[in-house]
């Protein structure tokens, strides 16, 4: 359970990332850093671990937590142009999520075939 409550203030804290890089550089330099901040988060995370991608699910989840709800938070509250302009930063983070999990799993083959 470490690990989730970690991973739910990492995705907290993506949207300062994204505040930001957004407000300094633009927004198309805000998704790709978010989606490097959590491919990194993701990474870290489960690193390690052989089948990180399949099996560390709820550690994805738990990291994209706070953009889904603020996406469904926004879904029931804003306009429509509002909310579709958070679909790029909800496909960029999860991108990032999940390559950060199969990063993670390649090193950890990587690091088990050099020991074997």
């Amino acid at each position: 359970m470490g690990r989730a409550l970690i991973a739910i203030l990492l995705g907290v804290v993506s949207f300062a990332v994204f505040m930001f890089v957004g407000e300094t550089a633009g927004v198309v330099p805000a998704f790709i850093a978010v989606a490097a901040f959590l491919c990194v988060c993701q990474f870290l995370l489960s690193r390690g671990h052989v089948d990180a991608n399949p099996k560390d699910w709820r550690i994805m989840l738990a990291l994209a937590a706070p953009l889904l709800a603020s996406t469904l938070v926004m879904v029931l509250l804003e306009r429509r142009e509002v909310v579709l302009a958070q679909v790029p930063v909800l496909l960029f983070a999860c991108v990032g999520i999940y390559a950060g999990a199969v990063v993670a799993s390649l090193a950890a083959r990587r690091t088990a075939a050099r020991s074997s």
